[in-house]
């Protein structure tokens, strides 16, 4: 019996993360894998009547990002990751009984709580992809400055994941800095 497209919307909107995490990893792009995501929700969409179940629709959306992840990755002379390794990370993310994705959307939640000059670091270095050495000379700081900034920011990150997912005993209130 196929899945109304009402549960397959539900089912693709809750592995978003899992979905675009896939597609960045081998694009090397976070702004080209919420493309990706974004086409392969059209395309499931399109196929709705196809799917049996949660768990197929994570498989088929994963084995599309991954190919259309690839496909960008050669049009931009980008050396792909080996297949086993493809392999191995496609089938992790299948786990559909893992709480990857509880983590990953309490990290999203802490991180909209990351303050102006952290998060500005976080960005020169994740998503421009920039050395410390680098974000130290287009900030006029020091490397260490840089690097106890990511070391604090980061500790802050897991805690309030940790806190988030209800593994510390203090709710995660305020900003993260």
């Amino acid at each position: 019996m196929a899945i109304e497209r009402d549960a397959l919307v539900q089912i693709l909107l809750r592995e978003r993360v899992r979905l675009t995490a896939s597609a960045a990893v081998i694009a090397r792009d976070v702004h080209a894998a919420d493309d990706i995501y974004q086409q392969v929700v059209l395309a499931a969409l399109q196929a709705a009547d196809t799917f049996r179940d949660a768990r197929h629709v994570l498989a088929w959306g994963l084995r599309a990002v991954r190919h259309r992840a690839l496909d960008l990755a050669h049009r931009r002379r980008l050396v792909p990751l080996p297949d086993h390794v493809l392999d191995q990370m496609e089938s992790d993310w299948a786990d559909t009984e893992s709480a990857w994705s509880d983590r990953a959307e309490a990290l999203h939640r802490c991180l909209d709580r990351v303050a102006g000059p952290a998060r500005e670091v976080l960005r020169l270095r994740y998503t421009d992809g920039l050395t410390a050495v680098a974000i130290a000379g287009r900030l006029r700081r020091t490397a260490d400055a840089v690097y106890q900034m990511l070391s604090r920011t980061h500790r802050a990150l897991r805690q309030c994941v940790e806190s988030e997912l209800g593994r510390v005993d203090q709710p995660a209130k305020g900003g993260v800095s």
